[in-house]
């Protein structure tokens, strides 16, 4: 027997535990109305029956929601058959009618937003015809009028200590070189109360008659709301000057090449700020001249970092501030015996990671165990699992993980932390060929609920089920016993555009819900 397939009967068996209780005395039995304690979402993962929702091409797909008292906030990208992209926020009540949405204009790419207490939305924008300063915040109301537009601000309170010795003054030139319908967007924003933290990444700014640089730095700021604006209140240096440039040849359906470039951004609940990203060499060998962090041997040559070209196999690094700015640490995971790993998404909770993505793993003799036995597969179909591990943000330690097998590839595109565990959506149900990075088959999407112990997964696969196309999904909230999720439908695969088929690039949206 296969390891995939050892993996597969355990997940299967995983599956069926999840809806059992668990006694102290003895085996699980079957749970009968009040005798089970689990939460309303674990109750519907086990007996709900998810709802999806397909929009045609070309229109509307999702890449991030957040449903906040009842209302649900949606990032929305689309692309026509010329290849011209846009995107727009839309808040729907309740009973699904839409309250408000904002546009973006013209030269503009929505790139992320959060939602206050108070019903207040910051959205991230960037001008993508500036040179320099590209970066804005928009503040809306709770019915979607603009309270206040403004660049973010050159920073004026980074430490000398972070510039290193080779950055320059301002460090960021507030610019990225490129985006496109399905990038996730290199700002990034959570609140703080009425406040916003943001993490971004940035060309390094030139000098007065400088040369032009392709160099990249990242940094966190967090800005203030009062008197209907955003005043700084500090910035620090993530990453000093660095490089790192994807292999183009990586298909980017399931935003392969945005995660060794994009940061992620948590506020945990003692108000401790997270930043996310890839770890490569030219990363490390930054942290290292600047803060001490990794020898310069270590980031030529550890297990735990990557090349700033790779697409596969992406170490993960998360590095802590308090809430007021003082450094706290980096620390780099890959998991055991990790042929491919790529994280998607990262959640913080009360001194924890949460992440999720995919991973192919190595048997005990390094080889890999591909799934020549799926049905319709080709041969040799490189083994990928959803990926979900949990470590300590104090140590870096994993606390628990899990790879979650459906019988074909799987990955994980966003999650939620819950009180009835970690929320993650994705894909499954694809081949890649284990020779290169073209699909063969599409995908359909998938739910998963880990418990807050790591002891049991539940697993969800609503919807259609791709195989010309994509059907995934990108983005997930819980509120209460409820679950929405967005993604892509009718998606393109690896070679749909070739010969100039513009027309073949276009989606549709995906909505999933579950009660």
């Amino acid at each position: 027997m296969t390891l995939r397939r050892t993996r597969y009967l355990l997940g299967a068996l995983l599956s069926w535990g999840a809806s059992a209780c668990t006694g102290t005395d003895g085996p699980a039995s079957p749970c009968e109305g009040a005798d089970c304690a689990a939460s309303g979402l674990a109750r519907a993962f086990d007996q709900g029956t998810p709802s999806s929702r397909v929009q045609p091409r070309a229109g509307f797909g999702g890449l991030k929601v957040r449903r906040v008292s009842g209302r649900t906030f949606v990032l929305e990208t689309t692309r026509d058959a010329e290849g011209r992209d846009t995107r727009r926020l839309t808040v729907s009540a309740q009973d699904g009618t839409q309250s408000w949405r904002f546009d973006a204009g013209a030269g503009e790419h929505l790139s992320d937003f959060t939602v206050h207490p108070s019903g207040e939305t910051t959205l991230g924008v960037e001008r993508t015809d500036a040179t320099a300063e590209a970066f804005d915040l928009v503040r809306l109301s709770i019915d979607g009028q603009v309270l206040s537009r403004q660049p973010l601000p050159a920073p004026a309170t980074v430490p000398g200590s972070d510039l290193g010795g080779t950055l320059p003054s301002p460090v960021f030139r507030m610019k990225s070189p490129w985006v496109h319908a399905l990038t996730d967007g290199w700002l990034r924003t959570e609140a703080r109360g009425e406040d916003v933290a943001v993490a971004f990444l940035s060309l390094v700014a030139i000098p007065e008659g400088g040369p032009t640089t392709q160099e990249l730095a990242s940094g966190l700021m967090t800005l203030q709301w009062t008197d209907g604006r955003y005043t700084e209140q500090w910035t620090r240096v993530v990453d000093g000057s660095h490089s790192t440039q994807p292999a183009a040849w990586a298909y980017d359906e399931f935003r392969w090449r945005e995660a060794p470039l994009r940061p992620l951004l948590a506020v945990d609940v003692d108000g401790r700020l997270v930043v996310g990203r890839t770890w490569n060499s030219s990363r490390c060998l930054a942290s290292s001249r600047t803060f001490n962090d990794f020898t310069s041997v270590h980031c030529r040559s550890g297990d735990d970092v990557t090349t700033p070209v790779d697409t596969e196999r992406q170490p993960f690094a998360v590095t802590a501030f308090t809430p007021v700015g003082t450094r706290i640490g980096t620390h780099v995971f890959v998991p055991a015996r990790a042929a491919e790993f790529v994280v998607f998404d990262m959640a913080v909770r009360e001194g924890d990671v949460a992440l999720a993505g995919t991973v192919v793993t190595e048997g005990a003799d390094g080889t890999l165990a591909y799934y020549p036995s799926a049905p319709g597969a080709q041969d040799r179909m490189t083994p990928y699992d959803g990926y979900l591990g949990v470590l300590s943000l104090d140590s870096g330690a994993l606390r628990f993980e899990h790879r979650v097998d459906t019988g074909r590839a799987d990955h994980f595109s966003a999650l939620r932390w819950t009180d009835a565990g970690l929320v993650a959506v994705g894909a499954s149900g694809w081949d890649r060929w284990y020779g290169g990075m073209s699909i063969s088959r599409g995908a359909g999407p998938l739910l998963a609920l880990a418990s807050s112990d790591g002891q049991t997964v539940r697993t969800q696969r609503p919807g259609p089920e791709g195989q010309g196309r994509h059907f995934h999904l990108l983005g997930v909230d819980a509120d209460g016993d409820s679950l929405v999720a967005v993604g892509l439908a009718e998606a393109p695969m690896t070679h749909s555009g070739d010969g100039g088929h513009q027309e073949a690039m276009t989606f549709g949206g995906l909505g999933v819900e579950l009660r």
